[in-house]
């Protein structure tokens, strides 16, 4: 009896040791420990601020526990949601350790909330998001779903992120089950995780990847009127029927699809692509042979800005897709250099490609956490400007950052204008299938002449880009800059 009392003593002492000890985070970290669950709601949670201190998320006591309120729910797909029920998301996720004062910027903050749980204060995160501009940016959106991204040029702070349709993360809980199968998916970050056919956008790749491989310019002139055939795909010249003789910056300007999808298949060669095979009246067929040297080549750029590729970022990012296959047919190679294809991307994704240009050929790295704090002691999480890396050469920029100007000055980017302000855009008009109405997308910057502000805007399955993105961006555009930025 004693030896079988002893044996038991053992085990339960062994027992209790055990989950102490080498299996405590297992239980701590169950989400149904009611002790966990309990520190949870007790915990007064830092507030989430915008770049100019504007409240987005705050705690406050209701009795012993704390109630989380948010006070703009269309920026529920960045601040995210706390829910005990439903766990988190967005910027309430990521930066958790400091929302709930586990990780703290102040040291005697950090020793307070270790020593008294029970009263635990978490640091304050602000974002460089503007508050008022991204209500610009969520009204220029309207009722369509889609989404705009906005970054400051020079500095890769995110100015605004607007996802629609959004949720109200303040009544959460009691929304879960629709909002759950809700087939507008609500809780898609859609600015930075939805992913969109580019359509005519991406012409900016093809064109960075001539331009700065040495084998094309701006100024290059051509008289174009055939249609092209590949591999019995035919693509038809109907973008600039009143031009038949052209540059390489009014092609791209009028955004012609037979010439990228030329422009895209010559992209292997070493000297100046030859386009006097597009003169004729007569559709051209293009010959047999491989093009692996030109699919090479647009894949690289392609990566160069990112694409297939998730961007660094504060927040949970969607990589895009160049190609479902490891090579390309010709057909496939050709509908992919004018932005259809297999292509996918996210609206910041684009942002940047657009930045690129407006910064001289250099991609800024984006970010939206700016700085922890913890009453006086401030921890910058970034360094604005830091971080940023070559994508394409300074004069090949430049030739890039004329075509845009081109576009907007004069043909489907118009109504990008804004009256004393050099603008630089691409619109952008995305089939995404033979049933359903293409996405309106446009992507630009302003000003043309200076690091300034860049924006990309998707509305999805309204059409033509000249005649919804583009007027929706220029609004965006035209608010940062009356902001100051």
């Amino acid at each position: 009896m004693s030896l079988i009392l002893s044996a038991g003593f053992l085990l339960v002492a062994g027992a209790l040791g055990y989950w102490q000890v080498i299996g405590a985070n297992r239980v701590l970290d169950r989400p149904t420990n009611p002790r966990t669950v309990e520190e949870e709601r007790r915990i007064l949670r830092g507030r989430i601020l915008d770049r100019n201190g504007e409240v987005l998320a705050s705690s406050e006591r209701a009795g012993e526990l704390a109630h989380r309120a948010y006070a703009y729910p269309p920026l529920a797909d960045v601040v995210g949601y706390w829910s005990i029920q439903h766990g988190k998301s967005g910027i309430e996720e990521a930066f958790d350790s400091f929302l709930r004062g586990e990780r703290s910027t102040n040291p005697a903050a950090e020793i307070r909330n270790k020593l008294f749980p029970v009263d635990r204060h978490g640091a304050d995160v602000r974002l460089t998001l503007d508050l008022q501009l991204q209500k610009v940016a969520d009204d220029a959106l309207g009722g369509s779903p889609g989404a705009a991204a906005v970054v400051d040029v020079s500095t890769g702070e995110v100015l605004a992120l607007a996802s629609h349709p959004y949720f109200d993360p303040n009544t959460l809980d009691e929304d879960w089950e629709r909002l759950a199968n809700d087939r507008g998916e609500p809780f898609v970050s859609r600015a930075i995780n939805g992913q969109y056919v580019p359509g005519s956008i991406f012409k900016l790749v093809t064109a960075s990847a001539a331009l700065d491989s040495g084998i094309a310019t701006a100024g290059m002139e051509h008289h174009h009127e055939a249609d092209l055939i590949v591999d019995g795909l035919r693509i038809r010249n109907t973008n600039h029927p009143q031009l038949t003789d052209l540059t390489f910056a009014e092609e791209f300007a009028w955004s012609c699809n037979v010439f990228f999808a030329y422009t895209g298949l010559s992209l292997g060669g070493s000297s100046l692509i030859d386009y006097s095979p597009l003169a004729s009246r007569e559709p051209y067929t293009w010959p047999a042979g491989p093009v692996d040297a030109s699919e090479a080549r647009l894949r690289e750029y392609a990566r160069r800005y990112g694409i297939g590729q998730a961007v660094p970022f504060d927040l949970p990012t969607s990589a895009g897709l160049i190609s479902k296959a490891d090579h390309m047919t010709r057909a496939q190679l050709a509908s992919t250099a004018f932005g259809q294809g297999d292509l996918l991307v996210s609206p910041l994704q684009m942002a940047l490609v657009a930045a690129t240009v407006d910064n001289g050929g250099v991609m800024p790295a984006p970010y939206i956490v700016a700085s922890v704090e913890d009453g006086k002691t401030v921890e910058r999480i970034h360094q604005p400007g830091a971080g940023g890396h070559r994508v394409i050469s300074e004069s090949a920029a430049a030739e890039l950052n004329a075509m845009m100007e081109l576009s907007v000055d004069t043909a489907y980017a118009q109504p990008a204008r804004i009256p004393g302000v050099r603008v630089g855009g691409k619109t952008g008009t995305a089939e995404v299938s033979t049933s359903e109405t293409p996405h309106s997308w446009f992507v630009g910057y302003a000003p043309a002449d200076r690091p300034g502000v860049a924006v990309a805007v998707i509305m999805e399955n309204r059409g033509s880009g000249t005649t919804f993105a583009t007027p929706a961006a220029r609004k965006i555009l035209k608010a940062a800059l009356d902001m100051g930025y």
